[in-house]
């Protein structure tokens, strides 16, 4: 009985693996195939000759360097400007003293995350261009920090509340001051709690469409906006959206395999209480 459990157990892990990895793969695939082997019925998964053209149309195409370059300057500094202020706002709350109202603050935290996206982009967009900030790298940045700030804050300070607070008394019966003891007490302890953070809100400010599509025009577009460009009206140039697809998973891959130990160490230090 117990052994029919665990391969049924394997079974559901073998399906959901596939369920995940197979679009993965046939993205990948149809990068490398010829235009008419992307359309062949029945679909030919292993059975036909790779080709570089899609990869080569994709690097001819002007600017998709800089588009590239951009993608990678937006989501890390955005993605560090997100992660410092919402473990210093995370302390805050995990340390501060009950006061009323502080549940509803920490709701609200999510709820803001919450909303459509489209709701703010309106008015961001009329403020970006009446300040000439429109197609601006420091506004993307920015935004991109001020939409992930509340759902980090709120993954940060799980992560914080299980530092012993016994820790940080004796640091500062010993005299240590408040910034002494969050840098050299606090953060050495939940750094794998940021670093899971910092996967997240990575991946959240990578994979963002809306934003760039409404606040960048061609000196801050992103790749999510020049994947999208493939497919218009009349045409859905599969082969070169599926070339520029794969390279964007490249370095978010790079990053979560390498740190893959922190961040599941992170993940597992958030969901224990202790």
């Amino acid at each position: 009985m117990r052994r029919a459990g665990v391969l049924a157990s394997y079974l559901v892990l073998a399906l959901a693996a596939f369920v995940a990895l197979f679009p993965l793969f046939w993205t990948v695939s149809t990068s490398v195939k010829p235009r008419a082997d992307t359309f062949a019925m029945p679909p030919r998964f292993f059975d036909f000759a790779p080709t570089m053209k899609n990869y080569e149309a994709i690097f001819a195409t002007r600017g998709f360097a800089q588009i590239y370059l951009n993608t990678i300057t937006i989501t890390a500094a955005s993605t560090l400007l997100c992660v410092a202020v919402s473990t210093l706002a995370a302390y805050a709350l995990a340390r501060a003293p009950r006061f009323r109202g502080r549940r509803p603050l920490e709701v609200g935290l999510i709820l803001t995350r919450a909303v459509p996206t489209i709701v703010i982009m309106v008015p961001l967009f009329q403020i970006a261009s009446r300040l000439g900030l429109y197609d601006n790298h420091l506004m993307l940045i920015g935004m991109y920090a001020a939409v992930n700030i509340p759902f980090a804050t709120w993954l940060m300070t799980s992560f914080v509340g299980q530092v012993p607070l016994a820790l940080e008394e004796s640091a500062a019966v010993d005299g240590a001051s408040a910034a002494r003891i969050l840098w050299f007490v606090v953060l050495p302890l939940i750094l794998p709690g940021m670093a899971a953070t910092t996967i997240f809100v990575a991946l959240l400010t990578w994979n963002e469409f809306l934003i760039p599509v409404m606040l960048a025009g061609n000196s801050a577009r992103t790749l999510p906006v020049f994947i999208a460009g493939f497919i218009s009206a009349r045409n859905l140039d599969w082969g070169p959206m599926a070339a520029a697809s794969t390279l964007a998973i490249v370095p978010i891959a790079l990053v979560t395999v390498l740190a893959q130990r922190m961040l599941v160490g992170g993940l597992s230090t958030g969901a224990v209480k202790g």
